[in-house]
């Protein structure tokens, strides 16, 4: 079996990225923009230095952002870039060929695209197929995550939904998919076994309860059992940056 590379987000400080790494994560996800849009959004310049106190091959930068204006995307890259762009909004407010834009703009830039899932909704009523065909040739990973109904952005809910979705995703696609939504070290294990993704992602379940409105905001113990639940998943050892595992962004072409 494949390992499966631990995706966290919600990192605000850099204590939070180094939790993440010393605990074995690969994936550090930081939601950032010059325009406040989302709770828990950083301004350009904290991203910038938790970025810088990542060394390299420690674990993959991740910038989310839910802005559907890709020259005001293009302003927050230009302050703080990522090694990986997630684009969380409304999925049709950035087309594909925007997409290629930002990616001639920034060459070598990866592109993480949101893929929502409903909770409760049959398969056959949820557009998340029609998204993959339409996105796949323009992104480098999809994160598949819950969309809660009446929202513009996906993710970030805490909401769990059918996972036989998610693996039907991953099995249509090429794309590393990174499955997503109300993960937790008691139920990822098995998400993990039922889909066989890329990487899962947790951002909820790893917080501090009740959440911090100062950092660190990362729960290092949830964030332990996190990380063991995955590689347990797969019965696979220990994969941390620092132990010989390569940090999987060299490995996406």
């Amino acid at each position: 079996m494949k390992d499966t590379i631990i995706q966290i987000y919600g990192i605000r400080e850099p204590e939070d990225a180094r939790a993440v790494i010393d605990h074995g994560g690969h994936h550090l996800g930081v939601s950032y923009g010059k325009i406040k849009r989302t709770p828990g959004q950083l301004t350009c310049e904290k991203a910038k230095e938790i970025f810088d106190s990542v060394k390299d091959g420690e674990a993959v930068k991740i910038g989310l952002t839910v802005s559907e204006d890709i020259d005001e995307i293009t302003e927050d890259l230009r302050e703080c870039l990522p090694e990986v762009l997630h684009l969380s909004g409304e999925i049709e407010g950035i087309s594909p060929d925007e997409i290629k834009e930002l990616k001639r703009r920034f060459p070598g830039l990866k592109i993480m695209q949101a893929i929502p899932v409903y909770p409760d909704v049959p398969w056959e009523e949820q557009d998340c197929f029609r998204f993959i065909m339409e996105y796949e040739e323009v992104s480098d990973f999809f994160l598949i995550d819950t969309k809660g109904k009446g929202t513009t952005d996906i993710g970030a809910t805490g909401l769990i939904h059918d996972i036989t979705i998610d693996k039907t995703i991953v099995e249509s696609t090429d794309v590393p998919c990174i499955i997503a939504g109300g993960l937790t070290p008691d139920n990822v294990a098995q998400a993990v076994r039922v889909t066989k993704p890329y990487g899962a992602d947790s951002f909820t379940w790893t917080n501090y309860d009740p959440p911090r409105t100062t950092g660190p905001f990362k729960d290092p113990a949830k964030v332990r059992a996190f990380c063991e639940a995955v590689r347990n998943a797969r019965g696979s050892g220990d994969r941390g940056c620092g132990g010989g595992y390569h940090c999987p962004l060299s490995q996406i072409s």
